[in-house]
This record gives C-alpha cells, structure tokens and sequence, in this order.
C-alpha cells in the first residue's frame, strides 16, 4: 500500500512541477512553446498571423487554453490560432453577422465563430485578418 501512495504523490508532484514552470497569466512561454513545437512551415505562418493579431486586438492576451493559443480582452475570448494536418486555423469568436466577408474566406456554421483556414502565406489577407480581429474585438467588449 505505501507504495502505490507514493507514486500517486510522485504524480502529483510532476503535475505541480509542469505548471510552476507558466507565467501567472498565461501568457509568454506557453505559448512560445506551441510556436515552437510547429513544423517550421506553420511556425511561419503563425508568426506571420501573431503580428497582425497583435496589430489587430492589442489588448488582446495570449493564453494557451483548449491546448492552442487563445487572445482574450476582459475575460473574452476574440480568437485562436491552431495548427492542423494542412493548415493554420485563426479562429474569430463572433457572430458571423459580426464578421463581414464578401469573399467568402471564413468557413463555419456554429453561431459564435468562423475559421480562417491558411494554407500558404498567400492567403494572409492582412486587412480582412484585421477586420475581422476588431469585430471580434467589439462583438466581445
């Protein structure tokens, strides 16, 4: 018995140990480290994407939740980003009324959100990308 109580506390301790390592907000190295465990072709498409986030919603803080980066505002969630097997998702958490798009890039159907699936970095559209991040913005003020 005492040895199955001293792995679950080694277990424990391991769980404490990994979180100690986050900074109080979230923020910084979580997210540095998703950016870096990318293959290098998506690692640039999401430094490419970061910036215009970051231009976009400046008051915006990174936060790794759901296992991706998440930008919140005042406790509300304005976008994510993710990797995926052929793609970079930016992931806009609005209503789509909220997110004008004529061209129709964003795909979705639920009521709070739309994806921006980004293949190259041709298909960074830097002002839709920041149009849709100030919808965002204010659909969550």
């Amino acid at each position: 018995m005492a040895t199955t109580k001293t792995t679950a506390k080694k277990t424990a301790a391991k769980k404490t140990t990994a979180q100690k390592g986050a900074k109080p907000d979230g923020s910084g190295a979580s997210v540095e480290n998703y950016f870096a465990q990318q293959p290098p072709d998506k690692r640039a498409l999401l430094i490419k994407i970061r910036g215009l986030v970051e231009k976009g919603a400046p008051d915006a803080v990174p936060t790794i939740k759901w296992g991706v980066p998440i930008y919140a505002q005042n406790g509300r969630n304005i976008c994510a980003l993710a990797t995926f097997k052929d793609h970079v998702g930016l992931n806009f958490f609005a209503a789509p009324s909220a997110l004008v798009d004529p061209k129709k890039k964003l795909e979705g159907e639920g009521k709070t959100s739309r994806m921006l699936k980004v293949r190259t970095a041709a298909d960074i559209d830097a002002p839709s990308i920041t149009r849709w991040l100030k919808a965002a913005v204010a659909a969550n003020s």
